[in-house]
């Protein structure tokens, strides 16, 4: 007689004193959908037959979760700041998932535009097929922003323990992100650096732009009169991506020339100025009232030559 398992704070099932846990209840991703309790007991009651591939590559898809509690393999995990991975039920082949072959010394190798990580296996997706594996959360972003949902075509295969230790924690995300300037067809933004990064990728909604070591972008080619957003985020030497910024956004100009509602054209020590320019100087507006090259608008000494009309 098949006694009901207890239901613990994190939601996953023990059973006989100990910590079994069930995999994911909820996967994210972009435009999927969420598998209902009926599926899970499903899941739970049944058990698999393969056996472990070891070094066998497979093609799937990878989507992420931040689960913190107990994991299949009966340890206690925190899957928004380490690296794991859950992998599908039909991996698993033993009634008491804490005792599988999978718990003893199996990590997940993924590539994915070349760049590869290896992950320990800690727990078991429910919802998963065979090919789709289920990340922490720090793992997913060393190859996508947790925006994305899901990332397909990836390259992955099980291997035993001891080979690429854990990537470190990601970077953080870029602070100050503003905008700078704009003009019919571009929007300048800038932004703070963060320790340890070696690029910054800036994109515009979705789609990467561009990318850069210094701590500015101009994004070109835009359409006048149009509202965009934008977000920065940190990569290191190995291009493993960081926290996305907040998101800013600007309009370009509607005439297709020169500033909209954003701030000015930015201040450029090359150009010679005459009474009326107006210029964008460290995040503010500024008229100039006299002739001059040079002259930098918020030094003390340039009161003459430009006025200082706000933040823009």
């Amino acid at each position: 007689m098949r006694i009901p398992p207890r239901t613990g704070r994190t939601g996953r099932h023990l059973q006989t004193g100990r910590r079994i846990g069930i995999g994911r209840r909820i996967r994210h991703w972009i435009g999927g959908g969420i598998a209902g309790a009926a599926a899970l007991l499903l899941f739970v009651s049944g058990s698999a037959s393969a056996a472990i591939p070891i070094g066998q590559p497979m093609t799937g898809e990878a989507t992420y979760y931040n689960d913190v509690g107990y994991g299949a393999c009966g340890t206690q995990i925190d899957a928004s700041t380490q690296y794991l991975v859950a992998v599908s039920y039909q991996w698993w082949t033993s009634a008491n998932p804490n005792n599988d072959p999978l718990c003893q010394g199996i990590s997940v190798q993924v590539t994915y535009n070349g760049h590869t990580i290896t992950v320990p296996v800690a727990d078991k997706c429910p919802t998963c097929d065979a090919t789709h594996i289920d990340l922490s959360q720090p793992a997913f972003t060393e190859y996508a922003p947790t925006g994305t949902g899901v990332i397909t075509g990836i390259t992955w295969q099980f291997v035993s323990s001891g080979g690429t230790p854990p990537p470190p924690p990601p970077l953080g995300a870029p602070t100050g992100v503003h905008i700078t300037a704009t003009t019919g067809s571009s929007v300048s933004l800038s932004w703070t650096g963060v320790s340890g990064a070696s690029s910054y990728v800036v994109r515009r909604g979705a789609t990467q732009v561009g990318t850069t070591s210094g701590t500015s972008f101009t994004d070109t080619g835009l359409t006048a009169g149009t509202t965009y957003s934008y977000t920065v985020a940190a990569a290191t030497s190995s291009g493993a991506l960081g926290t996305a910024s907040p998101t800013v956004t600007a309009t370009t100009a509607g005439d297709g020339g020169g500033p909209a509602n954003g701030c000015p054209t930015a201040w450029s020590s090359s150009t010679s100025y005459v009474p009326g320019d107006v210029v964008s100087y460290n995040g503010h507006k500024y008229t100039s009232t006299y002739y001059s090259t040079s002259a930098v608008p918020s030094d003390p000494s340039s009161w003459a030559v430009w006025t200082d009309n706000g933040p823009c």
